[in-house]
């Protein structure tokens, strides 16, 4: 029975570099040309035993390229049992006779698991020997996996070399690798201008992601000047290849960068890292030395994750947290909650230089309209303790590891707040009665360009909205009138895409928040 391969499709397929042709004869080539006619299915010349017996022949001869095309035939099961150890060794001895494509044949097999057990070990070492062996697009493979650490380790530096050795050879590949380690800063100093140039040169040879990514470039300022146009003109241009990301970023009504420091982001240095990290939200990412001086930091705290683009000028996103910490010496364990987002208990290890977390994850929603989780890995934080007034602050930096694409999240810069508890001051508890209560919106789902807002009012005092979407983006703000005690009603003007948001009212030191959908 024939074995249906699914995944074939990753092959350097027998049948895919044929051309139209007429001509046979003696020169091995042609006899090849003719054996690949005979094993199409459901033509004029469709002959699988004849095309069988030829590659058998020249591959008896030291045809190497019939060698290769014997092992696709077992692999696929073309008019023979499939048999995939005698696939394998005619693949090896094909590339042992020299045929570069049939090591890079093997390393598909190994790398996908299609017919055998997947070894990406092997798969790395068969990229690596074919691209030695002269076939260029196995160099962007084989960086790829070094890139990522798959079947080796991780190695930033030895990726960008090996992009650069396939990249002279003309590996567009290669080419968009090299710009995606200096875009990120990944064993290299970030670098979105340096990027945009080798975006743009793969996008010259019609790489559909170095495309995607010279339109990703012009949304959202990095290394050029913001231009929506510009942006939609090579979206468009990827999404006619079928590259779906660019569907969507058509689709998405704001830039990842939506509210940018500077319509044109260029990539500096981030400064050293400060002694006396802010407490307030730096407009750019800082670096944080770590510095824990208080001996006991367990407690409820709660404030923002920022999130910074890569190279810490602009930032993305802006989360409300709630962090339970219980620390017993060097142990820290305690819950992290994300409003509207995931809730998960973490263990942490208090070091001099910075704080390691142990098998801690927690799922995210990226920043697109059809919410999406990932999973990260809590990776480590440099933080620092700060005592103003009645509160105690946690800031600093925190490190976020993206499981799937095996490589660190953008920067990101924590604020954390805890009261003073009556105990640390000596002073007597106060028991304060809430001013604010009944907080309703109405109607909700919303379905027109402005809503109602009632609240329950027990004493006058200045209060403001604010509403974010769930990435943290600001959508509107906005100071309230009221009207003596007793209910308060507002109509509120709210203009924004559909979807839904996150209402926060602020009154004196307190928050109450609630969801709006909006229709």
């Amino acid at each position: 029975m024939k074995k249906t391969i699914k995944t074939r499709v990753f092959l350097l397929l027998l049948l895919g570099s044929m051309h139209c042709f007429s001509q046979t004869g003696t020169n091995p080539r042609n006899v090849l040309k003719l054996a690949r006619l005979q094993l199409l299915e459901g033509t004029s010349t469709y002959n699988p035993e004849a095309a069988l017996l030829t590659f058998q022949q020249q591959a008896s001869l030291g045809n190497a390229e019939a060698m290769n095309g014997l092992a696709q035939i077992y692999i696929q099961g073309i008019g023979v049992s499939v048999n995939d150890n005698l696939a394998i060794e005619w693949f090896e001895k094909a590339a042992q006779n020299g045929y570069a494509k049939a090591y890079y044949n093997l390393a598909i097999l190994y790398r996908k698991g299609v017919s055998i057990p997947k070894d990406l070990p092997k798969a790395v070492a068969y990229f690596e020997k074919a691209a030695k062996a002269g076939y260029v697009e196995a160099w962007g493979r084989w960086g790829e996996m070094v890139k990522s650490g798959l079947g080796t380790t991780q190695d930033y530096p030895l990726a960008m070399t090996i992009f650069k050795q396939g990249a002279d050879l003309g590996s567009a590949q290669c080419i968009y690798g090299q710009g995606y380690l200096h875009y990120k800063g990944f064993g290299t100093t970030q670098d979105y201008d340096k990027a945009l140039a080798f975006f743009q040169q793969a996008a010259d040879k019609g790489s559909a992601i170095g495309i995607y990514m010279v339109g990703y470039c012009y949304r959202n300022g990095y290394g050029v000047t913001v231009d929506e146009e510009k942006a939609k003109f090579w979206f468009n241009k990827a999404a006619a290849l079928g590259f779906k990301r660019a569907d969507v970023e058509l689709a998405q009504p704001l830039a990842e960068n939506a509210t940018p420091n500077q319509i044109k982001t260029i990539s500096a240095p981030i400064a050293e890292e400060v002694e006396n990290a802010p407490i307030e939200i730096p407009k750019k990412i800082k670096k944080v030395k770590h510095k824990i001086t208080k001996d006991d930091i367990s407690g409820l705290y709660t404030g923002h994750l920022m999130r910074y683009d890569w190279s810490g000028q602009n930032i993305l996103s802006k989360t409300p947290i709630e962090v339970t910490l219980d620390q017993e010496g060097q142990a820290l364990t305690g819950i992290w909650a994300e409003q509207e987002g995931d809730s998960v208990n973490f263990k942490a290890t208090l070091e001099e230089k910075r704080i390691v977390f142990e098998d801690s994850k927690i799922d995210r929603l990226n920043r697109y309209v059809e919410p999406v989780l990932k999973t990260y890995k809590f990776k480590q934080a440099k933080l620092q303790v700060l005592e103003y007034q009645d509160d105690v602050y946690i800031v600093g930096n925190l490190q976020l590891y993206n499981i799937k694409q095996h490589e660190n999240e953008k920067p990101m810069y924590l604020i954390l707040e805890r009261k003073i508890s009556p105990e640390e001051t000596g002073e007597p508890e106060l028991v304060s009665q809430a001013i604010v209560s009944q907080l309703v919106v109405y109607p909700n789902p919303i379905t027109s360009t402005s809503f109602k807002l009632s609240f329950e009012l027990a004493a006058q005092t200045d209060i403001s909205i604010s509403i974010y979407d769930f990435t943290g983006f600001l959508v509107g703000t906005q100071k309230l009138t009221t009207t003596g005690t007793g209910t308060q009603e507002q109509v509120i003007p709210f203009t924004a895409p559909a979807g839904n948001y996150i209402l926060n009212l602020y009154y004196n030191d307190q928050v109450i928040k609630t969801i709006l959908i909006k229709k």
